[in-house]
């Protein structure tokens, strides 16, 4: 997936002056004039990449407003919020809901580049983290009910015996049970086992 910088902002002369910036950095640009257009064109697709540049204040619906309103759809995406009328209020709000750099307008041209460069190689970050966890989560999809059951249990630091008897199974059947998790999660070990397990637990 390719990296791209997702603008929202209502003026058009900032829009129009830094996709000029952008795109003479070689970076892609999708300017909005609005958070609706963005939403509408960008619902459905989970997994953007890059940055996100969001003017705090808009017509209708602001930035930091949006970002207030719940869960952020977006997780790979670090968003990057610029004002003209930025406070140490606006400022400790946006940064409690997750917004990864605060800019207020006029903006420093090389600042904010150098922000975007981090932002851009923190979206790859959490995009590696994330495929990570995907194919983790397929191949945990695999165990059947049971066997989830004795990896949890194995996990907590119990013995074959041990849950053989919290399950009402027979030890060999545990030892089965043990064998066809390390299969499918593709590990030789409990220990790997947990490693793999805790990957789900990263995003």
């Amino acid at each position: 997936m390719d990296n791209v910088i997702w603008l929202i902002d209502d003026d058009a002369s900032v829009r129009e002056s830094l996709v000029f910036l952008f795109t003479g950095m070689n970076w892609h640009v999708e300017p909005y004039d609005s958070i609706a257009a963005f939403t509408a064109a960008q619902s459905g697709e989970k997994s953007l990449i890059g940055c996100l540049l969001l003017d705090m204040r808009m017509p209708g619906k602001g930035g930091l407003a949006w970002l207030e309103e719940g869960a952020w759809p977006w997780p790979l995406l670090p968003v990057i919020i610029m004002t003209g009328h930025g406070t140490i209020d606006a400022c400790r709000r946006a940064f409690h809901n997750g917004v990864f750099e605060f800019f207020t307008k006029p903006l420093d041209a090389d600042t904010l580049i150098e922000s975007i460069t981090a932002a851009l190689t923190e979206s790859q970050r959490r995009l590696g983290v994330w495929q990570e966890a995907t194919r983790v989560r397929a191949r945990f999809e695999q165990l059947t009910t049971r066997e989830h059951e004795v990896l949890l249990a194995l996990m907590e630091g119990s013995s074959n015996k041990e849950v053989a008897a919290r399950l009402n199974l027979s030890p060999r059947t545990v030892e089965a049970h043990r064998a066809a998790v390390f299969v499918k999660l593709g590990v030789s070990s409990l220990v790997q086992a947990i490693r793999e397990y805790d990957k789900l637990q990263s995003v």
